[in-house]
């Protein structure tokens, strides 16, 4: 029977054990790696950064599968997001057949919180701090943001250019990204 989660070993003749259903957990030279693969991503992600001598290393990647998430559908967010800086709003980026949508689901918004319905095939999960709350995730984004997903944060909207912070999630491991590894 496969598990949800499994831990494999990197020896220098390969990849050992079973792949987890949800998830791995992989030793390698470099640390300790997850692994884990959905409809929209595939990633391989370092979350102990230690040597472990006598293991073969092992590559960092994160590959969307449909490529990257075009530039405009990011840019249409922020607008969107401008036109309300007082509240905060969410958006999501989707995969729907052949191309990425952007979303704007049913939800309730205030100054300090958004409540909102989830969107199938959601790649980029997107939502706007107000007033002076810096484009960082607040531990209430880090409850709540356990899915295996991108997950962006965007303020200073009240500016010419707002700030946006990404991040990979995989099922509570976070990890800060480079808008330039998912945005084309």
């Amino acid at each position: 029977m496969k598990k949800v989660v499994n831990y494999l070993t990197n020896l220098l003749t390969g990849l050992e054990g079973e792949p987890g259903i949800a998830y791995s957990y992989i030793l390698a030279k470099g640390g300790l790696y997850l692994r884990a693969k959905n409809e929209n991503l595939s990633v391989t992600v370092n979350i102990a950064d230690v040597e472990v001598r006598g293991l073969a290393p092992i590559s960092e990647s994160i590959e969307l599968i449909h490529g990257k998430i075009p530039r405009y559908l990011l840019e249409l967010a922020i607008a969107k997001f401008m036109t309300k800086p007082d509240i905060e709003q969410y958006m999501a980026i989707t995969w729907e057949g052949l191309a990425y949508w952007l979303r704007e689901p049913k939800q309730e918004a205030g100054a300090g919180h958004v409540n909102y319905e989830t969107v199938p095939g959601t790649v980029l999960d997107l939502h706007s701090h107000t007033g002076s709350m810096p484009a960082r995730f607040s531990p209430i984004d880090d409850f709540d943001e356990k899915g295996f997903s991108l997950y962006g944060v965007v303020a200073d909207l009240r500016q010419l250019f707002p700030t946006v912070e990404l991040r990979l999630g995989v099922y509570g491991y976070m990890l800060p990204i480079k808008r330039e590894e998912v945005i084309g």
